[in-house]
C-alpha cells in the first residue's frame, strides 16, 4: 500500500465522512461533537474522546469506533478499491443527477415506507410524481433529491430498503449547505417558516401528521438536514430568504440531547428559533406517525 494514499486517508476530512455516513455531530466553531458521546469531539482529521483518553487521525477512528482493520479503513476514507489503491489518489467528484441510474420499479422503496414507516401511499405517489422520490436500481436504496433554490437538483439524501438494517447517507458531491426539501408556498409564492428535521423519512411523517389534524403548511419551507448540521440552518434561511422579511427558523429535530444542543448553538449565534418536537413520548416524527397509525395514539 502505498504510503501517499495512507496518508491521505489519515488528512481525510473525519467530520464529513461521519455526517454523510448519517452519523449526528454538533458543530461548534471549527470543532464537532458526537450527539450520543459527550466527550467525543472531532477536528478537521483527528479526534479526541476525552473519557476514553483516545486520540489519533481519521484511519484511527475508524478501527476503533467501526471496529475496522487498517487497509478497510484506508479504503473507506479514500473511496478507492483495494486493486485500485496503487494507482492514483481519489477525487470526490462533484454531484451529478444525470449519473444516478433509477429503477423505474419502485415497488421496493414503496413497500418500506409504507410497511416499515408507516407512510400514506397517497403522500408517496405525490412525491414521485413531483420527483421527489426515486428507487436507486443498482442498490434499491431510495433517493431523496435536494433542489437549490432554483430548483436545480445539486444532491440526494439516501435511505436504505431493509427493515432489519438502516442506513442512511448523502450521495458523494452533493452541494454543501443543501438538504432535502419540499416547499409549501403561500399564496403570494413566499415562504414564512424554515422547517428542520433530522430526516427525510421524518419529513414525510411530519407532513402526514399535520394532513391528520387538517393543517396547512402553507407559507412552510421543510428541509431535511440528514443529522443535526448548523450549516445546513444557516444557508437555507440566507438562500431561501424573503426579500422583505427573514425566515423565521422552527427546529422539528428529535427528542434528544443532539436537538437540545442544537438549540443552544444556534440561540448562541442570534437565530433563536422555535421549536416544534415530536410528542413527548416519541423519539422522531416517524415514530409518531406509526403510534398514531397502530392506535397508540391519538392525532
Amino acid at each position: 500500500m502505498e504510503r501517499q494514499i495512507i496518508q491521505q486517508a489519515r488528512q481525510s476530512n473525519l467530520p464529513m465522512y461521519l455526517l454523510n455516513k448519517g452519523e449526528k455531530l454538533i458543530q461548534t466553531g471549527n470543532r464537532y461533537r458526537h450527539a450520543d458521546h459527550e466527550s467525543l469531539v472531532f477536528t478537521d482529521n483527528a479526534y479526541y474522546w476525552n473519557s476514553k483518553g483516545e486520540k489519533g487521525n481519521a484511519v484511527d477512528f475508524l478501527m476503533s469506533f467501526y471496529n475496522m482493520d487498517f487497509t478497510t479503513a484506508v479504503e473507506e476514507l479514500t473511496g478507492q478499491q483495494k486493486k485500485e489503491m496503487a494507482k492514483q489518489p481519489y477525487i470526490v467528484q462533484p454531484f451529478s443527477f444525470n449519473n444516478l441510474d433509477f429503477s423505474l420499479d419502485m415497488r421496493r422503496a414503496i413497500a418500506y415506507l409504507t410497511k416499515t414507516r408507516s407512510i400514506d401511499i397517497i403522500i408517496l405517489e405525490y412525491l414521485i410524481k413531483c420527483k421527489h422520490l426515486f428507487q436507486e436500481n443498482k442498490t434499491n436504496n431510495i433517493i431523496f433529491p435536494m433542489y437549490d433554490e432554483n430548483n436545480i437538483v445539486v444532491g440526494a439524501e439516501t435511505s436504505g430498503t431493509l427493515s432489519e438494517r438502516r442506513f442512511k447517507g448523502i450521495k458523494e458531491g452533493s452541494k454543501y449547505g443543501y438538504g432535502y426539501n419540499i416547499r409549501y408556498a403561500d399564496p403570494q409564492g413566499s415562504y414564512s417558516y424554515a422547517l428542520f428535521f433530522e430526516s427525510a423519512i421524518d419529513l414525510i411523517s411530519f407532513i402526514e401528521i399535520e394532513r391528520m389534524k387538517n393543517k396547512t403548511l402553507a407559507g412552510c419551507l421543510l428541509v431535511s438536514m440528514a443529522g443535526v448540521k448548523e450549516n445546513i440552518i444557516e444557508h437555507t434561511l440566507k438562500t431561501f430568504a424573503n426579500n422583505f422579511k427573514p425566515l423565521q427558523c422552527v427546529l422539528c429535530v428529535d427528542n434528544d440531547t443532539a436537538g437540545q444542543s442544537l438549540l443552544k448553538n444556534l440561540t448562541a449565534r442570534n437565530i433563536n428559533p422555535k421549536i416544534h418536537l415530536p410528542n413527548g413520548e416519541y423519539k422522531d416524527w416517524n415514530e409518531q406517525l406509526k403510534s398514531i397509525k397502530t392506535g397508540e395514539a391519538l392525532c
